[in-house]
């Protein structure tokens, strides 16, 4: 039997994409200030990724 869930404990789909969002950011902003990865280049990459799942969904 499935067990219900508390409510309380649910966040919705804007705050679970918010706080990802919220991490993802201090991420790159860490691995930018550590020189290990330029925000450009990120950018770059990101655009291509996007790019192919674009292309994967046709």
């Amino acid at each position: 039997m499935a067990t219900k869930l508390d409510p309380k404990e649910m966040v919705t789909f804007r705050d679970a994409l918010l706080s990802e969002m919220i991490q993802f950011e201090a991420l790159v902003n860490l691995l930018a200030r550590q020189g290990i990865i330029d925000k450009e280049e990120l950018l770059e990459e990101i655009k291509r990724v996007h790019a192919t799942v674009l292309k994967a969904e046709t």
